[in-house]
């Protein structure tokens, strides 16, 4: 069975892990998608908070908005103090300007793993970092140096983006978005739902890929407790062959 010899980076998160064989493929790149309020971030903030409680993983956030405080008052609501965590050494925090550059971005990046011994890194939204470029070639080639460097510095990896409730594919013009780059490119993609499309609740999320997996297929209600988010138990398919 592919879940018996590939080695993965489990969240920690509630009923996830149960749909893709215990969680994200280690050092592989992964997107969460979804519109507003659908979960996203709490699922980021979820996934590194638990890497240090539960499995002794350093974990590293990179914002590419002007002020992080907003998200680190709503990990208190669920009672993850990151300033604890920072203070400690566990969780390092970094902000960086959509005028960065892909090299400066690399070299930075490359120095705090390396000093702090990061395991698990968040980017929150990647897109954010190619909203400068234009041309589709430049922002797959940023986007794809960016995903090799955090493979050969062997962390796991999570990209996240602000999405339309839908589906993959070209633009009604038949131009591709910096999302759909995104998805192309990373080894798993997840799309967060804010309404009930798996019949339960009205939240649910979908592993839309995820390469050497046999993950559930179907949406999965999904809620967001005092805990945190929570998946819940799966009723649908699960895919037959690697992808």
């Amino acid at each position: 069975m592919v879940g018996d010899v590939i080695d993965r980076c489990p969240t920690g998160i509630v009923g996830f892990d149960k749909i893709c064989q215990g969680g994200f493929v280690r050092n592989s790149d992964n997107l969460i998608v979804g519109g507003p309020g659908s979960g996203k971030s709490t699922f980021l903030m979820q996934f590194l908070w638990n890497g240090v409680t539960m499995f002794q993983e350093n974990g590293l956030y990179c914002s590419f908005e002007p002020d992080i405080v907003e998200t680190l008052n709503d990990a208190m609501a669920y009672g993850w103090d990151f300033s604890k965590l920072s203070a400690e050494g566990k969780i390092k925090f970094m902000r960086f300007s959509p005028q960065t550059s892909i090299e400066e971005l690399k070299s930075e990046l490359t120095k705090m793993i390396a000093s702090n011994q990061i395991k698990r890194i968040c980017f929150d939204p990647i897109s954010v970092l190619a909203l400068s470029l234009s041309d589709k070639g430049k922002i797959r080639q940023v986007i794809f140096d960016l995903s090799s460097l955090m493979k050969r510095l062997k962390v796991t990896t999570v990209f996240v983006d602000e999405s339309l409730e839908g589906e993959m594919g070209a633009t009604s013009d038949g131009d591709w978005t910096k999302t759909d780059i995104l998805r192309f490119l990373s080894d798993s993609v997840t799309v967060f739902y804010e309404s009930g499309v798996a019949g339960v609740g009205d939240r649910a999320v979908r592993i839309a890929k995820m390469r050497r997996t046999a993950h559930e297929r179907k949406a999965v209600g999904m809620n967001i407790t005092s805990k945190g988010v929570e998946v819940l138990e799966a009723a649908g398919e699960v895919a037959t062959e690697s992808q």
